[in-house]
C-alpha cells in the first residue's frame, strides 16, 4: 500500500541548540541527531560550537534543510533507516552564515541571513 500526495513541509523551523558532544535535541518533535560530522565539515570544533543554534525545516518532499550560524553551507538530508543521509551540500557563504532562518516557501525552502536570501531545492539554490 502507498500513500501519495503527501506533503510534509513543516511550516516552521526548528532550532535546537548543540550540546558539548554536537548533539542536538528538539523536544517539541523528537527529533535527535549529532552535527559532528557537518561540523568536521565546516572545520568547526564541537568546544567551539557549543550552545550554537542549528536551524532545521523539512520541505514538502520530506527532506531536511541543516545549518547554522558559522556555516558555510546548508545541507539537504533524507531519511533512512535511523539515520539522515547527504542529499547535497548547498554552498550559501564564503565567509559562513551570521544569523540564519529558514521559511517555508513552497516549492522552495527560503534562507535568510542578514540582507540576503535564498530559494533553496533539494538540488541548489534556485
Amino acid at each position: 500500500m502507498a500513500i501519495t500526495n503527501v506533503d510534509f513541509a513543516q511550516p516552521f523551523e526548528i532550532v535546537m541548540q548543540s550540546d558539548s558532544n554536537g548533539n542536538v535535541m528538539d523536544q517539541r518533535t523528537g527529533l535527535s541527531f549529532s552535527v559532528s560530522e557537518i561540523l568536521e565539515n565546516e572545520q568547526i570544533s564541537n568546544q567551539d560550537f557549543i550552545g550554537t543554534d542549528v536551524h532545521v525545516i523539512q520541505n514538502n518532499q520530506g527532506y531536511y534543510f541543516v545549518t547554522a550560524r558559522g556555516f558555510k553551507h546548508v545541507y539537504v538530508m533524507q531519511v533512512a533507516e535511523s539515520s539522515l543521509e547527504s542529499v547535497s551540500m548547498i554552498e550559501v557563504s564564503e565567509t559562513g552564515l551570521n544569523n540564519p532562518a529558514f521559511n517555508q516557501r513552497k516549492p522552495y525552502i527560503q534562507l535568510i541571513d542578514g540582507s540576503s536570501s535564498y530559494n533553496l531545492t533539494k538540488n541548489g539554490i534556485n
